[in-house]
């Protein structure tokens, strides 16, 4: 049976899980990234799996596609299909938080 349970966001790790490993979800994972600026997450492919990104703090380029890109500033959200190339840059003088949550597809 899985829990109810509550993270606190607040820490200093570049990631964090909140769901998966140690807090399972049947269909969900999540966690914090933080950024130095000019660090980025790195190319990554969300294979069958929707993901959302909610920036807490600072601002990021957000890439997908080979070569697209926009920026996305605190207090957005970003909804990444399946099967979609992305990466996301902290592109602001100060450090970049976000959370990231994907969701497999049945």
């Amino acid at each position: 049976m899985i829990k109810i349970s509550a993270v606190k966001l607040a820490n200093r790790k570049k990631f964090f899980r909140l769901l998966g490993k140690n807090l399972p979800g049947i269909n969900l994972r999540s966690g914090v990234v933080v950024l130095k600026p000019g660090e980025s997450v790195g190319k990554h492919i969300t294979e069958n799996k929707e993901e959302a990104i909610i920036i807490l703090e600072g601002k990021a380029r957000f890439f997908y596609a080979g070569k697209k890109s926009f920026i996305a500033l605190e207090q957005s959200f970003i909804y990444v299909p399946p099967d979609t190339l992305h990466d996301l840059k902290n592109t602001g003088k100060n450090t970049l938080k976000y959370v990231y949550i994907t969701s497999a597809l049945r």
